[in-house]
């Protein structure tokens, strides 16, 4: 039997992040188990870069929620993200897991080709920022098949099904989940990656700022990727990342750690820190 994971990072319960991905996940097929995590309910602490994460078969060693979402993630046969717009960017504890994946070298054998499908709410248009691009890292580094980015213009909780043509999209999405190909690219979209953000270079050339494909911009703004060319998210270039640069970097760190820690004496006494004082009420806006 298949699993589906709905993976809801909002604090709004049945906000539109929430109803977008039970009506999807209602939608496919039986049989399914289906299970729910709001991202917000949990803890999960920043990254402290310790590399132990690299080596094969050994886990995140801090104790927090981390490794409980990384389970679920690996043991679902389909994954349903669901992430509303912030400012400007997406809800900031998506970034705060996805900075938690240097594992991912390791973790992506069993991700490999399973489908993903992210649904993004948004409130004002013109607002949605990089939030696009920013969803694009998980799925991309877990090298799953993405089957849909889908931008939902719905600010009110709820005021997505207020839609028809939502509720039968989300409903197209779910029932094709297991069977949709990797979802297609827009004319001005990254073909690689799906990215809708680009970096422009010198000579006229312009750099893909996710995967690091590199083209042309041609007449009436369109990115021309048709050169070939590396990206970043390639399996060969994943596993260069992950399971060689990091271990190189980390074994390095080990090998020079003591001349680094000469490096950082002068420092260790510029304790100019301030601390808030914590609470609801801590800060100084009143």
């Amino acid at each position: 039997m298949k699993k589906v994971l709905g993976l809801v990072v909002s604090e709004r319960n049945l906000g539109n992040s929430e109803i977008l991905v039970k009506e999807i996940m209602d939608a496919v097929p039986d049989p399914c188990a289906r299970e729910l995590i709001r991202l917000t309910d949990l803890k999960i602490e920043p990254c402290r870069a310790c590399y132990r994460c690299l080596s094969p078969g050994s886990r995140c060693v801090k104790k927090d929620d981390f490794n409980f979402v990384l389970d679920k993630i690996l043991e679902s046969d389909g994954l349903i993200i669901g992430l509303p717009v912030y400012f400007l960017g997406p809800h900031g504890s998506y970034k705060m897991l996805t900075d938690r994946f240097l594992g991912a070298g390791h973790y992506s054998r069993h991700t490999r080709g399973k489908p993903c499908a992210v649904v993004m709410p948004f409130g004002m248009p013109g607002w949605e920022g990089y939030t696009r691009t920013a969803a694009l890292v998980l799925p991309r580094m877990l090298e799953m098949r993405l089957v849909d980015c889908w931008q939902v213009h719905a600010a009110l909780p709820g005021e997505s099904m207020l839609k028809d043509e939502n509720r039968e999209y989300a409903r197209r999405l779910g029932s094709g989940l297991f069977t949709a190909r990797e979802s297609g690219r827009g004319p001005r979209e990254c073909p690689h990656c799906g990215s809708d953000l680009f970096r422009l270079l010198p000579g006229g050339e312009i750099e893909c700022p996710l995967c690091a494909a590199r083209g042309n911009l041609r007449d009436g703004g369109v990115p021309d990727f048709s050169r070939p060319g590396h990206t970043r998210f390639s399996a060969e270039k994943l596993e260069e990342h992950f399971n060689v640069w990091l271990v190189e970097m980390r074994d390095k760190y080990l090998r020079e750690r003591d001349i680094l820690k000469e490096v950082q004496k002068p420092y260790r006494g510029k304790q100019w820190w301030v601390k808030g004082r914590g609470g609801a009420n801590g800060g100084t806006v009143s």
